[in-house]
């Protein structure tokens, strides 16, 4: 059983030719590394993972993982590429750690390193082989194999007892010995995870738990060459000692004269061969990256991580390039500003007001100029186009000045200079090439145009409201509004008046003050840049934060409404470029400048430069990047390609940490799009396109949205519209700290591919049970304090009911850790969620929790850790919620309605599902942590003698031999088919028969997931009579008249099988 897709740990990466192949579970899958393309998938180990590649003589390719190894034969055939396998999997009786192919006497061998440190040597053409074990038994993590002289192995070991053991191989199958150790490496203070050894720089380099990387010098013979070293002569020595990595160091590779590791921190660090750290970069979003390689062309460097994802990577990138010192001289010995021009010079202008103009190939200025009014104070910005710079003084004056390119003339042109303020002028702006907005004191702010010509005109006249520090830090034009960031961290809107012709306008004699005011968006420092991207409004700060805006018409008026938000990797957003196909966000975290791509979720480059409290500038000019700083009163240059950071995604990733929960929100004929959350807690929208579904299914990710303080637990949707052009779904997620989350999201139908930018997410309100941190209690604030002694509980589960009398109100019943079902209510209209209901049910941990209907009665279903599953009626409670739907009073009771209670486990209930049967009669299948399957047939109903509600058992099946660790997904399916999922990543398939209040139950498949610590298991139904069944991570099954597919859920992963399910309950892959 092959998965359709799959999203979990990427062990194994080998570049071959011009093909990447990469190891996910036990498929391989094979990349064209010139389009970045999937060309072909196969299945290889299963049930086993795949943990090495490994490129052979004569087109072959060996693969291994755990135990088992197969060959195959790889080559392309009129443009299409041809895998056949050469040797069927063979199974060992050990761990195999590392594999090598050689060619002995005409056949093809294979050297198969094995986890108690012996070596199995395989002849691939006899089918014979033979062992040699070292002297030294022990436990292996980690190792490798060279071949000398095309007969004789030399191994390397890594062991658990912090030693790197080196042992010769005479490779003689007439005898077999016990072989000794050569040399023994001792430095590392932990488990040695990977060695290898490079034989152009005779370098050994090992990785360890200790988090260094360490490299061994090789010292022989000067008659030796690279292949015949005498290893029993030869003399190795530590050479360097590298710290970088914050965890443990997993792989390492050597290429170009340069060392690349990666490790469990997510970094991908580049080395110098003396030590030196190049270049640092989180390749995987936080994720452990478990494996590396290197192109053929040493052009790419290949990652796979523990998100799932398979980056590529610029082998030939910026920690290739070195800054480029600008020279200076008496001219420019103080830069206070610099920004890049069009013409691909650079403009310096100096604290005594001398502007240069330089070429960065040169060092004599082209062109100064002495700028008395601007000698003492001065502010400077270069326009969208860097063809125009414009100046502004303490008494008020603009100055303006346009880049020639005539070789006869100037180099700089002034257009016009001209006194707009009657103040000193704070900030300047620019909003679009030919229109600049001048802020000057008392927060005046006037937008002015102007012609090359030099004529200029006052358009409009607005006023910041009164703050700590009134002037202006970033504005934008969007939609027709203006949009601006103050000093104290505020957003303003404002409705642009060009009604105003006057040049010189006292603030007394405005009154277009700000329709709008955000305060605080982020933080207290101040908004340092606005992004328009498409119809959405980007702002960034000091804060790491991206907000989303979107335009809205209120009572005829055009207002912003407040999106979601987005955390990246840099801590000062700064500025934001925009190229084909992305944005690349540009800011400074610590004393390094970052370039972040926005749609690819990923640091693309960081250089050190100092930190943000400097002048600089970004300029992107064809296809090169220039990076342009003051640090030291000295000015520098960095240029890159484009090229070089424009790398692909060849599979994009999941969460990077345990996924516990997926829901489905939409199903269209191209996609199928659902939300998850997780310990990482982020709530991620997703979609799996059903556009290939014959062969493989493309999976992206379409938003990340931050906002939850810890874990995400469970998540509850409800479709408020639903059209040809717009879908709109009400979201609720719950999970650590007793938070509470409510989100809108709104997908906009498209007809070609559903793009990133068809996703809005408004962050509606969120409800904490003791409130928010900052607006808890401090100690100094009041001396005589109430303290919260109770500590946050975990909201575990989340069942939603909406009344059909009261729509514009939606009842949340939350199921949480400290034996509380709390019961909130959200009106629709005011976006406003309140506490209603304590009520007390036992002093365990709430797992699940969901909802019944019986005539006008409302049942809750709970189940716990003990057990035990509740049925309570919380009918006179949600009355009395709706009759009384304003006030704001908080009850905290004992329940005293449980109408019946089912013991049905030793411990927890991880997993549920309910089915109805008939009128008030269903289907209840639970697994738990006693690894016990129930199946439970009840029925809801009224007693005859005194009308009173009741729960009645009317038959039980239980089994605990279908799983050997807990069950931690189970769903029904339709045709009496039920699936369940458990720790053990076995997938089971039953068929349950039901009649005379008898259940008869078999199992008739069972598939293995590569999913690790399975969560869940989650399915829906996709259009055209088809379901999709999903385990967190996704599997999909397949029936005759009724397509179905699994979703797996656990760690942070995702599978989706394939499969056919007949009548007769057989599965065939498909």
């Amino acid at each position: 059983m092959i998965s359709k897709l799959l999203c979990t740990d990427v062990l194994a990466i080998r570049c071959v030719h011009d093909l990447i192949f990469v190891g996910i579970g036990c498929t391989l899958h094979i990349f064209n590394i010139d389009t970045f393309t999937l060309e072909k998938r196969i299945d290889c180990l299963y049930p086993y993972k795949i943990h090495g590649i490994i490129e052979g003589p004569n087109n072959k390719l060996a693969v291994f993982g755990a135990n088992s190894f197969c060959t195959y034969v790889v080559y392309k055939k009129e443009g299409t590429i041809v895998i056949n396998e050469n040797m069927n999997q063979k199974c060992l009786t050990d761990w195999i750690i590392a594999l090598k192919w050689f060619t002995f006497r005409g056949h093809d061998h294979l050297a198969i390193l094995l986890a108690h440190n012996n070596v199995y040597v395989y002849d691939t053409f006899n089918k014979h082989y033979q062992e040699t074990w070292c002297k030294e038994k022990c436990i292996l993590y980690a190792g490798s194999i060279l071949v000398k002289g095309n007969k004789d192995l030399i191994v390397f070991s890594g062991t658990v007892f912090q030693e790197i053991l080196i042992w010769e191989v005479n490779h003689d199958l007439s005898s077999i010995e016990t072989i000794s150790v050569i040399h023994r490496l001792q430095g590392h203070n932990g488990v040695i995870f990977s060695v290898m050894y490079d034989p152009f720089t005779k370098l050994i380099c090992s990785t360890s738990d200790d988090r260094t990387v360490r490299l061994w010098n090789v010292y022989c013979s000067v008659n030796e060459d690279e292949g015949d070293i005498d290893w029993k002569q030869a003399k190795i020595k530590l050479t360097w000692t590298m710290f970088g990595h914050t965890a443990r160091v997993w792989r390492s590779v050597i290429r170009n004269e340069t060392l690349i590791t990666i490790g469990e921190d997510s970094l991908m660090c580049t080395w110098s061969l003396d030590s030196k750290l190049l270049n640092k970069i989180c390749a995987h979003h936080g994720a452990a990256v478990w494996s590396i390689d290197v192109s053929n062309d040493n052009k790419y460097v290949i990652t796979g991580g523990a998100d799932g994802a398979v980056h590529a990577w610029s082998l030939v990138n910026n920690y290739m390039q070195k800054n480029v010192q600008l020279p200076t001289d008496s001219l420019c010995t103080s830069p206070k500003y610099v920004c890049c021009l069009n013409n691909g010079n650079v403009l310096i202008f100096n604290e005594n007001g001398t502007l240069c103009v330089m070429n960065k190939l040169h060092s004599d200025p082209i062109e100064s100029l002495y700028l008395e009014r601007y000698s003492t104070y001065c502010v400077m910005e270069v326009s969208f186009c860097h063809s125009y710079i414009c100046f502004g003084s303490r008494d008020g004056y603009i100055a303006i000045y346009k880049v020639t390119d005539n070789a006869n003339d100037k180099k700089l042109q002034q257009l016009f200079e001209k006194k707009i303020m009657d103040s000193q002028i704070f900030s300047i702006q620019w909003l679009q090439n030919d229109k600049v907005i001048a802020c000057g004191s008392r927060g005046m702010l006037k937008i002015f145009s102007f012609s090359v010509k030099g004529a200029i005109s006052i358009e409009s006249v607005c006023l910041l409201p009164p703050s700590r520090e009134r002037w202006l830090t970033a504005a934008v034009l969007y939609e027709g509004l203006l949009i601006c960031g103050d000093r104290a961290g505020n957003m303003h809107v404002f409705k642009i008046e060009k009604s105003i012709l006057r040049e010189h306008i006292n603030t007394t004699e405005t009154d277009n003050k700000p329709v709008q005011t955000f305060t605080k968006v982020h933080g207290k420092i101040g908004i340092q840049n606005f992004t328009v991207l498409d119809s959405k409004l980007i702002s960034a700060g000091r804060d790491g934060m991206l907000n989303f805006y979107k335009l809205h018409e209120h009572e005829n008026k055009k207002l912003l409404q407040t999106l979601h938000k987005e955390k990246i990797p840099i801590d000062w957003i700064s500025g934001s470029l925009k190229i084909s196909n992305d944005i690349l966000i540009l800011g400074f975290k610590e004393v390094e400048f970052f370039i972040y791509s926005m749609f690819n979720h990923r640091t693309i480059t960081r250089i050190p430069c100092g930190g943000g409290h400097r002048s600089w500038d970004c300029m992107l000019m064809g296809e090169l990047i220039t990076f342009l700083y003051i640090r030291n009163k000295r000015v520098y240059m960095f240029n890159f390609s484009l090229s070089s950071i424009k790398s692909p995604v060849l599979l994009n990733g999941f969460h990077t940490k345990e996924v516990h929960c997926i829901n489905p929100i939409l199903k269209t004929n191209q996609d199928n799009i659902f939300l998850s959350g997780g310990e990482d807690g982020s709530l991620r929208i997703t979609t799996v396109s059903n556009a290939l579904i014959k062969n493989n299914f493309s999976f992206r990710t379409l938003g990340i949205f931050n906002g939850h303080i810890s874990s995400i637990k469970a998540i509850a949707s409800l479709s408020l519209q639903s059209n040809f052009s717009l879908n709109k779904n009400l979201v609720f997620s719950v999970g650590g700290r007793a938070q509470i989350k409510v989100w809108e999201i709104d997908i906009e139908n498209s007809e070609n591919i559903l793009k990133d930018t068809d996703i809005s997410c408004f962050d509606v309100t969120s409800h904490m049970l003791h409130g928010f941190d900052q607006l808890r209690k401090k100690q100094w604030q009041e001396p005589n304090q109430s303290y919260i002694v109770l500590p946050d509980t975990r909201y575990m589960d989340i069942a939603i009911y909406r009344d059909a009398k009261h729509l514009h109100y939606v009842l949340l019943f939350v199921a949480c850790a400290d034996g509380f079902v709390r019961t909130f209510l959200y009106n629709v209209n005011a976006r406003h969620i309140s506490l209603k209901v304590h009520t007390k049910l036992v002093d365990r941990c709430i797992a699940k929790i969901n909802i019944f209907t019986c005539e006008d009665n409302i049942l809750v279903l709970t189940m716990s850790t003990d057990g035990v599953a509740r049925f309570i009626n919380f009918t006179d409670t949600v009355s009395t919620i709706l009759k009384n739907m304003q006030g704001d009073d908080q009850k905290i009771k004992n329940c005293s309605d449980i109408l019946a209670k089912f013991t049905l486990h030793q411990s927890g209930i991880n997993s549920y599902d309910i089915k109805n049967i008939k009128k008030d009669e269903y289907l209840l299948a639970t697994g738990g942590d006693d690894n016990l399957f129930n199946l439970i047939h009840f029925k809801i109903s009224f007693s005859e003698e005194k009308k009173v509600l009741q729960v009645l058992l009317l038959s039980k099946w239980s089994t605990s031999t279908v799983h050997f660790a807990q069950i931690t997904g189970i769903k029904f399916h339709e045709e009496n088919t039920i699936f369940s999922v458990g720790v053990d990543q076995r997938l089971n398939v039953y068929n349950y028969n039901f009649s005379n209040d008898t259940f008869s139950v078999k199992i008739f498949e069972t598939m293995f997931t590569f999913v690790t610590d399975v969560k869940g298991l989650t399915l829906w139904y996709t259009p055209k009579c088809v379901s999709d069944l999903r385990y967190y991570n996704i599997k999909l099954l397949r029936n005759y008249k009724l397509t179905s597919k699994c979703t797996v859920l656990g760690m942070n992963q995702l599978s989706v099988f394939m499969a056919m399910v007949s009548k007769s309950c057989s599965l065939n892959n498909l």
